[in-house]
């Protein structure tokens, strides 16, 4: 193993340390907003609406994110009983969650964009600007994930309960009759998830291409700015 691998591996763990220090509380503290916005205050109350990542970390998520570059914070204290259109507040409070993982790999993807736009790096050297660009590739890339796994519609995940908030009283009905056997066969799908391309070599990974699919729709995004720019022939 050379320099070159060596520094990849280390700048990898430390863009899960920012990820934990710097997103995850802004991520948190976003749902917390929305709750206040929609008339509950108790995650302001409790101290949970704040860029402090000590209020925020949940310690087998914490050790997951850094190992494996995926897991959670502790859950917002929201009690949506105190919202004044109690289910808009589910639904936007769940929305909050995956978006604004999403909106932070947009950043991350249109400052890399900056500095190849207006800066010319060797990819091939280390240098500063390199390493700067491969911590915001791979801070972008778990907040990629993160918002996809969120929008599972799977409990416990944020995109279950829009499914559920949109769903009729007969889902209702029968997901509360079925709770239990219901969230263990989702523990099951959800592991399956994450182990299937392993197991399978590769061959079948529905979780990766959805991934991939969400990478190349937020990179598109993040283009447009400077496809703009070119066309008005502000830059080249």
């Amino acid at each position: 193993m050379d320099k070159f691998d060596t520094l990849q591996i280390f700048l990898k763990y430390f863009s899960r340390i920012l990820m934990l220090l710097l997103v995850m509380p802004l991520t948190s503290s976003a749902r917390g907003l929305v709750a206040k916005w929609m008339g509950d205050d108790t995650s302001e109350r409790e101290g949970r609406i704040t860029l402090n990542p000590t209020a925020h970390l949940d310690p087998i998520g914490a050790i997951l994110i850094f190992l494996i570059g995926f897991g959670w914070s502790k859950p917002m204290p929201i009690q949506f009983s105190r919202m004044k259109n109690q289910r808009l507040g589910i639904i936007l409070v769940s929305l909050t969650g995956p978006v604004s993982h999403f909106l932070s790999a947009i950043v991350c993807k249109i400052a890399e964009n900056c500095i190849d736009c207006f800066v010319d790096v060797d990819y091939d050297k280390i240098s500063p600007l390199w390493a700067f660009s491969f911590v915001l590739s791979i801070i972008a890339n778990i907040n990629v994930c993160l918002g996809v796994i969120n929008l599972l519609p799977l409990p416990p995940m944020d995109g279950f309960v829009l499914l559920y908030q949109f769903a009729g009283r007969k889902f209702h009905s029968w997901y509360h009759a079925n709770y239990q056997i219901v969230n263990q066969i989702s523990t099951v799908i959800l592991f399956a998830l994450f182990f299937i391309d392993d197991l399978t070599r590769g061959r079948i990974d529905p979780l990766g291409w959805i991934i991939t699919f969400a990478d190349i729709a937020l990179s598109i995004v993040a283009k447009l700015p400077f496809i703009l720019l070119a066309l008005a022939g502000l830059i080249k």
